[in-house]
């Protein structure tokens, strides 16, 4: 498939994912570090990073080549991910700094992304 699998429904939601994280991330590192700060790093990086990941393991087509049931594990992703980016991103949302609350709210944006994407992965089938 290659980099066809981007102008697919999971290819162009991993690339959405990708966006938000990344604005998400900046937006609260620029603004300081506090606790809530420091976990919504963790939950945007690591969404970042991990996503980046199965992106790059779809676009090589290495899915095709390990035996691993890949919809299962992107759909337990999403939904784990779902869940960080709802604790964390309320938290950030919560503070009233402006760029908390931007980083939050594309937080948010994000945590919309993986629902849907958990949602297409369960229609076709785990």
């Amino acid at each position: 498939m290659g980099l066809l699998y981007v102008r697919t429904l999971p290819g162009a939601l991993k690339c959405l994912q990708l966006l938000f994280n990344l604005i998400a991330f900046i937006c609260v590192a620029a603004t300081g570090v506090s606790a809530r700060g420091d976990a919504f790093l963790v939950a945007s990086i690591g969404a970042f990073i991990i996503t980046l990941l199965l992106l790059l393991i779809r676009i090589m087509d290495l899915d095709t080549t390990m035996n691993l049931p890949w919809m299962k594990i992107e759909f337990g992703y999403c939904v784990i991910w779902s869940i960080f980016y709802h604790i964390t991103a309320t938290k950030v949302i919560d503070t009233y700094v402006d760029g908390y609350i931007a980083g939050g709210v594309f937080g948010l944006l994000a945590m919309i992304l993986y629902i849907i994407d958990a949602i297409d992965k369960f229609r076709t089938g785990l």
